[in-house]
């Protein structure tokens, strides 16, 4: 995973829109755009900035292990799907997403589509295993 991939996941779990997170670094969306986009690296100011605003450390948005450090764990299947997904929609034209604006019910929306699709797949694989048997 790059580093543009990395800030993108840790700003989506901040719960910040990248105009807001541009905002609080004092620096422009397009140039928080190309950090996000890998066209550009940040200066180590603004890396430092960006890991204490995202609330990770800068040896995670590095992809430097280190220990003692609250860092998104994407050694976990499921964490790193959930982030591979939220990059994903992240750069798809999904309405409620591109207008940057998710209210309180999408986000139970998504929440419960969310838990169906975990049963979903709990279901099938109870169904799945029973077969093996």
């Amino acid at each position: 995973m790059t580093l543009g991939q990395r800030l993108r996941i840790a700003r989506i779990q901040s719960n910040l829109k990248q105009k807001e997170a541009a905002k609080k670094l004092n620096i422009s969306n397009n140039v928080l755009s190309t950090y996000e986009r890998d066209f550009r690296d940040p200066d180590t100011q603004t890396l430092k900035k960006l890991a204490e605003l995202y609330n990770v450390s800068a040896d995670f948005l590095l992809d430097i292990n280190s220990e003692n450090t609250k860092e998104i764990d994407l050694s976990n299947p499921l964490d790193k799907t959930f982030n591979e997904v939220l990059l994903e929609l992240s750069t798809e034209d999904i309405q409620f997403l591109s207008k940057g604006e998710i209210d309180e019910e999408t986000a139970q929306l998504v929440k419960v589509a969310l838990k169906n699709g975990v049963n979903f797949v709990d279901e099938y694989l109870s169904a799945k295993n029973n077969k093996k048997k």
